[in-house]
């Protein structure tokens, strides 16, 4: 199997006729179609199902395709980010979700001096971002750790070679709307949030609680709101009763001083810090990364 026969499969998909992909992709049809033949009895599954009103994917051409489309993009990945010449001119981040990130990146990107490079910076899921690292798709995981799970992370994380340093510890914070009833409060506990929505991310098939953001768990809350983007959860956030539990800072330019957090009446601790292949060193653009976190998340710490 080659990457151009997924490609070639990609496109027959996307056009739903081989003689229109093989005209996009400027090759004979023939050749386009022993192609797809070979791929197919190389797997031994049957990619399309062929009639006289195009190409149709079988089951195990729909189950192909999900997997094609992930190694075509990681193909594709691969050959842009080499594309650039100037050695030590990028740096790719995964990240849970953190306004405050977000907000060292863009300081990085403020204060890059360099003529050429190529920055990244996605939001994901936990498990996205240690896999991320794990293969080499980012140079540098953004991750939290409560204090009661160090130890299984850890060990979890070894076992992908994977090491995880603290750059900051924080405690429970709870973000809600200015006009929220609970916002003259000084400090909230756990009885005090019943019967409001709580909001978390989403964390797909890898729910287990040491992947979760949220610094308490909404497994026993009566009514929770899954999301799986910050905007999102800025915007329930601003418009209902809902609260999300978080480290407290929280860059007020995001939201315009619309949403605040009040400290939670709990000892647990949180530390967020960043994740890498134990075979990979920092460089100037993950250490000045690094030091914008830190520099940035003190300076708005509650």
């Amino acid at each position: 199997m080659t990457i151009q026969q997924c490609i070639y499969v990609l496109e027959i998909h996307n056009t739903g006729s081989f003689s229109e992909a093989a005209r996009k992709l400027f090759v004979a049809q023939s050749s386009l179609s022993n192609s797809v033949r070979s791929l197919e009895d190389e797997l031994g599954i049957r990619i399309f199902e062929r009639s006289k009103n195009g190409a149709v994917l079988t089951v195990e051409g729909a189950e192909f395709v999900r997997y094609a489309t992930e190694l075509v993009s990681k193909s594709d990945f691969i050959i842009n980010r080499y594309k650039v010449k100037k050695p030590g001119s990028r740096l790719y981040v995964s990240t849970q979700h953190y306004d405050f990130i977000a907000d060292a990146f863009c300081r990085l990107v403020t204060e890059n001096t360099d003529s050429e490079y190529s920055l990244s910076l996605q939001e994901k899921e936990t498990y996205e971002v240690i896999r991320d690292v794990e293969i080499a798709y980012s140079d540098v995981g953004i991750i939290a750790i409560k204090d009661e799970n160090v130890d299984i992370m850890n060990r979890y994380l070894q076992n992908k070679e994977i090491s995880f340093s603290p750059i900051l510890t924080v405690s429970p914070h709870v973000f809600l709307r200015r006009e929220h009833p609970l916002s003259d409060k000084h400090r909230l506990c756990h009885e005090m949030l019943v019967g409001y929505p709580y909001l978390c991310y989403e964390q797909g098939a890898h729910n287990d609680s040491w992947f979760k953001e949220e610094m308490i768990s909404g497994e026993l809350a009566d009514k929770r709101i899954l999301i799986s983007d910050r905007a999102t959860l800025m915007n329930v956030l601003l418009k209902t009763d809902a609260y999300t539990v978080g480290t407290g800072i929280m860059p007020s330019a995001l939201n315009e001083g619309k949403i605040i957090s009040i400290p939670m009446d709990t000892a647990d601790r949180y530390s967020v810090g960043y994740i890498m292949r134990t075979d990979k060193r920092t460089n100037g653009h993950i250490d000045r990364f690094i030091f914008g976190i830190v520099e940035y998340s003190s300076s708005m710490k509650p």
